[in-house]
């Protein structure tokens, strides 16, 4: 196993470690939210992501899901379906669990006290992970 994915096996853990923490406030506000942030978005995945999903092993079904069809909502994120987003944790881009509106936050604040520091301290983790990520699986590239 190249470094590169030994980083993307930390890196999930981690993502599943901050959606858990997030998950009961998630369900909460979101689900009841009249202009979710996903509504308002387009394509989210950037390099990092991509090459995350593709050191981890996950299907690609974030390629096929997020084109949009035909007489099918017009705005937001393909991937958002009517009971939320089509992916499981591991397959979101990063800005989908790093995100946290007002009401999220604010939610957070009243509910789970202590968890918002816990969040920015793991995001911090793995914004570091991803840059680590991608320089390991340049340099193993460029060594081939």
């Amino acid at each position: 196993m190249h470094q590169a994915e030994k980083t993307a096996r930390e890196l999930e853990t981690l993502i599943f470690e901050v959606a858990a923490l997030q998950k009961d406030c998630v369900e909460k506000v979101c689900a009841h939210c009249k202009s979710p942030c996903c509504e308002r978005v387009g394509y989210l995945f950037g390099e990092k992501d991509i090459l995350f999903l593709k050191l981890s092993g996950r299907k690609r079904v974030w390629r096929k899901n997020g084109v949009r069809k035909k007489g099918v909502r017009k705005k937001g994120c393909g991937l958002l379906g009517p009971l939320g987003c089509t992916l499981g944790p591991g397959s979101r881009p990063f800005i989908c669990h790093h995100y946290i509106c007002q009401d999220l936050e604010a939610e957070m604040r009243s509910s789970k006290s202590g968890v918002l520091p816990l969040l920015h301290e793991k995001f911090g983790t793995i914004d570091m992970l991803r840059s680590r990520m991608w320089a390991e699986y340049l340099d193993d590239t460029l060594r081939r």
